[in-house]
């Protein structure tokens, strides 16, 4: 009798764990895609006013987006954003550019553009 409810509770934990386990990954991908569209959409917007937009793909919504730090590689809008934690949003290119877009440097609180990356 004893190991009929020892099999049974090892069954159910197990059951619970996998369950468990599975919802958690599919709620965090789900997030984490629509995460980032408004600092997407703002460094977009930031590539077209600048007239950078004629070597990327239309499809801004696939660019990829990393946190890092401001530094001396990047040209800053305002110098007092150096040293901070941002978000660089990378586009993709049309295949065979010489000159890509740049990476744009956006604001994880206020999704404003703070600068970007030169290019060669």
């Amino acid at each position: 009798m004893k190991l009929k409810y020892t099999c049974f509770l090892l069954i159910v934990c197990s059951a619970l764990l996998i369950v468990g386990c599975a919802n958690k990954v599919n709620i965090k991908s789900s997030e984490s895609a629509d995460e980032y569209v408004d600092v997407k959409a703002a460094a977009w917007a930031f590539v077209k006013e600048r007239g950078w937009d004629n070597s990327a793909e239309d499809d801004w919504q696939s660019a990829d987006v990393e946190e890092t730090i401001a530094d001396h590689r990047y040209v800053l809008l305002d110098k007092k954003d150096e040293e901070r934690e941002v978000l660089l949003v990378s586009f993709k290119d049309f295949e065979n550019v010489v000159t890509g877009t740049p990476p744009i440097l956006v604001d994880s609180n206020t999704y404003e553009v703070i600068g970007y990356m030169p290019t060669e």
